[in-house]
């Protein structure tokens, strides 16, 4: 506030300064005042103001009487200086005559906003100081203006911590008129650091706790490498906020900050803070109760309340589950499940004797909603129908909540669209009526690649294919069915590798979540065993109702002709059918197909080739169980960007019969990034079918954790990971060892670039020998493709 009035003082003194050192013949100069008719009113000095504005503003008008000198001319003076245009301002006598006196109004007008040159600035960036200076071509530059600016890049530096910044600000003129260049010279100074943190005021909660409490405001220490103590004022303001709500997580609704200061140390560039605390009385619930409820009883609300009596109060935890917590296993879910789209729970804490606290929550229940209609905006090419079977929304039921959520992630599932732009809208009818709008924005999904490559196990490759994702086979030009068509052909050096694909998918057969799928294919592989395999398969599965609709069952029944010449003394040579049949169970929630941010994914596979009971050549069993895990750890601009990714991969296949043939591509190897179109399991840090038996295994485990940070999401999804992951394959159960683990970590960026797909590059280090001895793996280069 006393800035302001520091410069309406400044701009008073100008005034002032203007009417008491007159020019020589300036009106004020004149001696006892006389009356004078205006015989004329001209003005000097305007550039872009219009003199015949500047008279009109000024009041002065001919054939009006004045005195001179007098009050018409100080407040015709104070009348312009109000339009914050003119740096000077004066009324002189140019003539008196006997029709009057003939007046001229002298103006000097501010500086006009040319362009803004910025130096020095690092910690903030250009365009945001641009942004707070608000400026465009033509504004006036007054010396109250530039302060103006010069307070607003201070601002921005203060937000940033950094207090000591010292701004300058300077107009340079130009060679147009009375344009300048305004610069803004910055010394951003130095990074403060927080030193200490101290409590005072406080009884019961130690303050080691309360500075745990604390976010972002730390000081350093020396096992938490990866932290910093740098102080950020915006995020202490912040953290003041946490801390509050930690005491009233322990009891302590009372609590409050008295008083806080923050002590700058610029020789060391350090800050303490100091925080004074008013903790209160530690109080402990007592009862419960709900009022105005009719559509659930107070034992079920108290039950979904999940909170225990005669404990130290947790507000935090008790409004989470009054009103909202992350798995919507709140109370007022269950109103808003349940079409009660208006209802509102209002908690009253009331203050008992002693330290007992009894709550009352009173509950409007008000209207019930029914779902008027939905409607679907902003799909140009996936028709209604696709994105309709995804939506658990529907007119003519109850509003729910739950089902919103639920169809979002199914429509992030579809990776048909941005998924920031997957935002829905709830738009009231009347009282009971309510219409659903689901906006979306399409995105490319569809995958071509033509690549020619060396790569050191087969030389020369090539590969060409495409895949689309969102095809239509009724109108194949124009696509949107949610259909899937791949082709796709590749090829190694000298034959050592060759395949050739062609599939459908169906995904809701009959307009039914049951899927179809043909496949047919040709592979000859000639690296590790010699092996050629044509046929096709058919599968068919559908999504499940129970245990929850995440869950889908597959089957897949094969038949393929093998040949297989012997190799290494372990692959023996046979020519002959397969017939196999496979059955999967799956969960799946992920919320995204390309950067998951919540949810899992599990399956459970099982492949039983039929020669061990005499239909075909081929004989045995395989499992094999993956299981991954999606954790959102941090969110920028409302979206979830720092995401945890743990999974789990075991398998096992043994044969049926004693004397059995298991084919080399239904062993496990490992080692690599796991491309090559045969069964490697990917294990970065180490070179490709590196780990296990040189002929396979049967028996794989591999332990993956990974933290993922999402530069962009729309419209090239990049994101960066660091990874730790650990396997092995064994050759039986006999030798399998779930503790001999092959370790590694390393960093990785992955790139989802249309037509081409997921392109992804890792640099992994191995910490153990890439067989039983010899030095370890050490540093390993990955191309990525797809995953």
């Amino acid at each position: 506030m006393h800035i302001l009035r520091n410069r309406w003082c400044f701009a008073l003194l100008f005034m002032f300064s203007t009417w008491i050192i007159p020019s020589h013949n300036s009106i004020f100069a004149q001696g006892q005042a006389k009356s004078y008719l205006i015989a004329g009113v001209s003005v000097e000095g305007n550039t872009y103001a219009d003199a015949q504005t500047i008279i009109t503003i000024s009041g002065l008008k001919v054939g009006e009487e004045m005195k001179i000198p007098g009050p018409k001319q100080q407040e015709a003076i104070r009348n312009l200086w109000q339009r914050n245009q003119f740096e000077s301002i004066d009324i002189v006598i140019d003539k008196i005559t006997a029709s009057g006196v003939f007046l001229t109004i002298k103006v000097s007008e501010f500086k006009r906003f040319s362009w803004l040159e910025i130096k020095g600035n690092d910690k903030v960036s250009s365009k945001d100081i641009e942004k707070a200076i608000a400026k465009v071509k033509g504004d006036i530059l007054s010396a109250y203006e530039v302060d103006l600016a010069k307070d607003a890049v201070k601002a921005l530096y203060e937000k940033e911590g950094l207090m000591y910044a010292k701004i300058t600000p300077n107009l340079i003129p130009t060679d147009t008129g009375l344009y300048a260049r305004l610069e803004m010279t910055i010394e951003e100074g130095a990074d403060f650091y927080v030193d200490s943190i101290i409590f005072s005021g406080n009884q019961l909660l130690a303050s080691s706790d309360l500075v745990g409490a604390l976010e972002d405001t730390k000081t350093k220490t020396w096992w938490k490498f990866w932290s910093s103590s740098k102080f950020d004022k915006l995020k202490y303001e912040d953290d003041k906020k946490k801390l509050l709500q930690f005491f009233r997580s322990k009891g302590f609704i009372d609590a409050d900050i008295v008083k806080d200061s923050i002590i700058y140390y610029p020789d060391i560039q350090k800050v303490s803070v100091h925080l004074d605390i008013f903790e209160g009385k530690r109080y402990y619930l007592r009862s419960v109760t709900f009022e105005g409820n009719t559509v659930y009883p107070q034992e079920i609300l108290f039950r979904r309340l999940n909170i225990p009596l005669n404990e130290p109060y947790d507000a935090e935890r008790f409004d989470m589950n009054l009103s909202g917590n992350e798995d919507q296993s709140d109370v007022a879910s269950m109103y808003l499940d349940n079409g009660y789209l208006g209802a509102n729970l209002i908690k009253e804490e009331r203050k008992s004797e002693g330290d007992s606290l009894d709550i009352v929550v009173k509950v409007f229940e008000r209207d019930r909603y029914i779902i008027r209609k939905v409607e679907i905006v902003g799909n140009t090419k996936t028709k209604d129908k696709v994105i309709r079977r995804e939506l658990f929304t529907r007119p003519g039921e109850f509003f729910n909540r739950s089902a919103i959520i639920r169809s979002v992630r199914g429509l992030g599932v579809l990776n048909y669209f941005n998924p920031e732009a997957l935002k829905p809208d709830i738009k009231p009818v009347d009282n009971t009526k309510v219409d659903v709008l689901y906006r979306v924005e399409e995105r490319s999904t569809d995958t071509f690649n033509a690549s020619m490559g060396y790569a050191g196990t087969f030389g020369l490759t090539g590969s060409i294919g495409i895949t689309l994702n969102n095809f239509s086979f009724s109108e194949p030009l124009r696509g949107g069915g949610g259909q899937i068509l791949n082709i796709n052909a590749e090829f190694g050096q000298q034959s050592r590798y060759q395949t050739i694909q062609l599939g459908f998918t169906e995904p809701w057969l009959n307009n039914t979540p049951t899927t179809l799928g043909v496949n047919l294919y040709s592979i000859r592989q000639n690296f590790v065993f010699n092996l050629t395999r044509y046929g096709a398969s058919v599968n068919i599965g559908r999504r499940l109702r129970w245990p929850d609709d995440y869950f889908r069952v597959d089957g897949v029944v094969r038949a393929q002709y093998n040949e297989q010449t012997a190799s290494q003394g372990v692959f023996r040579a046979f020519n002959g059918g397969e017939l196999s049949m496979t059955g999967s169970v799956s969960r799946i929630s992920l919320d995204n197909a390309i950067f998951p941010t919540s949810g899992s994914r599990f399956t459970y596979s099982s492949t039983f080739a039929a020669g061990g009971i005499g239909i075909g050549k081929v004989d045995y069993l395989k499992n094999t169980f993956n299981l991954e895990m999606f954790h959102p750890l941090a969110s920028v601009d409302g979206n979830p960007r720092l995401v945890l990714y743990m999974s789990t991969d075991m398998g096992y296949v043994a044969g049926i019969r004693s004397d059995t043939n298991i084919l080399g591509n239904e062993l496990f190897f490992m080692g690599g990034n796991g491309l090559g179109g045969f069964a490697i399991t990917p294990l970065r840090g180490y070179v490709d079918r590196s780990i296990g038996p040189s002929g396979g295994g049967r028996v794989m485990t591999r332990h993956v954790i990974e933290t993922r940070f999402a530069l962009s999401l729309n419209p090239m999804p990049i994101y960066l990971l660091a990874f730790a992951e650990a396997g092995n394959v064994w050759e039986n159960l006999r030798s399998a060892d779930p503790f001999d683990l092959k370790r590694s970590a390393g960093l990785g960026v992955r790139v989802l670039l249309n037509p081409i797909g997921l392109l992804g590059f890792d640099y992994g280090y191995g910490f153990d020998p890439q067989g039983t001895t010899g030095p370890r793996s050490g540093w390993q280069f990955h191309f990525q493709f797809g995953r």
